[in-house]
């Protein structure tokens, strides 16, 4: 599925593995798919170079508006989590489209016991753990400003979305996925145009979340709103499952100049324990200091 800023339609071809961007194209390029699932090999193998000529032609946007990425770290033994993911799903319902909401579980109380027995974190929401320092669920991060380690309440999501939403754009993105259920090949395109200048290294990373999992919660009978206890079937959503390009992602630009515009591929075998029908990538393009540029969201499949 293709998003340009919030538009989007549908491309389902299989296609294979290229990197295309302000240098030549690299054939054979290797890169790994990072995963929330506990394999003795995390990092696939990685399919041969594709015919450049079968990508798809992204037009550089002439203008962009600033969307917003909100973390929210939970955990399913977090009794006191679930009204902060309702206060993510009200700012993605008040913001349609410009709002990314990304659910990290993370910490002790991500623990697995007898009543919660599936393990739901992954190494990148440990490296987004261990970046915000934090000793307690739940707590967010919006735009990863003025720094990947600050990390906020969740009554001060809604203000922090509110500063930032207006925001001049420095880079908009375009995103593609194709996905084959055939073959259980993946393959993504993303697109990044520069509106404004930027001093340093960006990196573009590649993250993979799946919505409409059922499994348990806490939801404490004290939280705001209250809850019943132990829920068994929960409905987690936007819950982080792994990556393409590994948490901080790659290096897409050095210093890039307003005007500037670049496009990449990856190709990998999808993971056959995420639901490609319920899942999605975030692509977070970011700077030196981890804060977000631009943040953009595509299904898989639908």
């Amino acid at each position: 599925m293709q998003q340009i800023i919030g538009h989007s339609h549908f491309r389902i071809p299989s296609r294979q593995f290229a990197f295309i961007g302000r240098v030549p194209v690299f054939l054979g390029l290797a890169l790994g798919l990072f995963s929330c699932d506990h394999l003795e090999n995390p990092v696939l193998d990685i399919l041969s170079a594709c015919d450049a000529n079968e990508t798809p032609e992204f037009t550089p946007l002439t203008s962009g508006v600033q969307n917003i990425l909100v973390e929210d770290f939970t955990a399913h033994q977090c009794g006191n989590c679930p009204p902060a993911g309702l206060e993510l799903k009200a700012l993605e319902e008040e913001y349609p489209g410009r709002v990314v909401p990304l659910s990290i579980h993370a910490g002790e109380l991500a623990n697995t016991n007898e009543q919660f027995p599936i393990d739901w974190r992954c190494d990148e929401g440990n490296q987004f753990w261990d970046d915000i320092a934090s000793n307690s669920n739940p707590v967010g991060r919006v735009n990863r400003l003025p720094e990947e380690s600050t990390f906020l309440s969740v009554a001060q999501w809604s203000e922090e979305v509110e500063a930032l939403i207006d925001n001049p754009a420095v880079a908009g993105l375009q995103l593609e996925v194709d996905y084959d259920d055939i073959s259980g090949k993946a393959t993504i395109h993303s697109h990044v145009t520069w509106f404004i200048g930027l001093e340093g290294a960006a990196r573009l990373a590649l993250l993979i979340v799946e919505n409409n999992i059922v499994a348990p919660q806490l939801w404490y009978p004290q939280a705001n709103p209250p809850g019943q206890g132990f829920v068994e079937n929960f409905n987690h959503e936007h819950l982080l499952r792994g990556s393409v390009t590994g948490a901080k992602g790659l290096v897409v630009a050095d210093s890039p100049n307003a005007g500037d515009a670049d496009q990449f591929c990856y190709a990998f075998d999808w993971n056959d324990s995420w639901d490609a029908n319920h899942s999605e990538v975030i692509a977070v393009l970011t700077r030196d200091n981890g804060s977000v540029i631009q943040v953009l969201s595509a299904h898989v499949a639908e």
